[in-house]
């Protein structure tokens, strides 16, 4: 199953699915399912449990889910996307989940009408920040002032408590950098979510966001981050965003 969305809504002509399946609606009283078959071989609970630790299966079949949900998203709205690898074993057991979850569905739809996502990221680039700390910071010009006079043994000691300070120093910018994106975004309307980030994240990535904004707010957004980068990049900030997505992390943190 691809996503949920009210009964009335557009169906999708010709899509294809995971395993080159069809895409097809399943209904039940006032809501919608988007389906297609995938063999139980790959995707009864044992082998898929496998499959999910095995990227090279699973990244084509991810990728296929995401596109199958930004076409959905471009018929249907309010859509509720679900993750991948959610699997059914029939079409009744589609009709049941659906009547059990009616009474949940109908606020997240609410939540949801016009909305989509977007990803947001702060990245520092860690030499420029430095060079704006030694040019800023008094604390960093002073001790780098004793360490250029002191004797062997004293500037060993000044220059551990340079190393100190200046991760101090970093980590309250990288704070700052990190609350003002977060103003200037939540300024704009749209809802954050903050997502935990990967250890050792890649290209000095501070923090990741997901946002809920108007479907139409891509150049609203667009501006926000150039306001951003304008204000930061000198200091070595600057934020990527990249959307509209289907909401999947605003169909699971809660409608309100």
């Amino acid at each position: 199953m691809y996503a949920i969305a009210p009964g009335a809504s557009a169906e999708p002509k010709d899509v294809r699915g995971i395993e080159d399946g069809l895409v097809r609606a399943i209904h039940d009283g006032e809501l919608v399912a988007f389906v297609s078959d995938v063999p139980e071989s790959a995707f009864g609970e044992t082998p898929l449990n496998t499959h999910l630790a095995d990227m090279e299966w699973l990244t084509p079949r991810a990728v296929r889910h995401q596109e199958v949900n930004a076409a959905l998203v471009g018929l249907c709205d309010p859509l509720v996307p679900l993750s991948f690898g959610t699997v059914f074993r029939d079409e009744a057991a589609v009709t049941r989940m659906l009547r059990e979850r009616r009474d949940e569905l109908g606020p997240r739809f609410e939540a949801l009408r016009g909305k989509a996502e977007w990803i947001l990221v702060l990245r520092r680039d860690r030499e420029k920040a430095l060079a704006g700390l030694e040019q800023s910071n008094d604390a960093l010009r002073a001790l780098r002032a004793q360490i250029a006079e002191a004797a062997p043994g004293r500037a060993y000691l000044a220059t551990r408590r340079l190393d100190d300070t200046t991760r101090q120093a970093l980590r309250a910018v990288d704070g700052a950098a990190v609350a003002a994106a977060v103003d200037a975004f939540e300024r704009a309307g749209p809802r954050l979510f903050r997502e935990p980030l990967i250890e050792d994240a890649g290209g000095d990535m501070l923090a990741r966001f997901s946002l809920l904004a108007d479907r139409g707010g891509g150049s609203l957004l667009g501006g926000v981050a150039a306001a951003f980068d304008a204000d930061w990049s000198a200091r070595g900030y600057r934020v990527e965003l990249s959307g509209p997505w289907p909401a999947y992390r605003f169909s699971t943190v809660g409608a309100s």
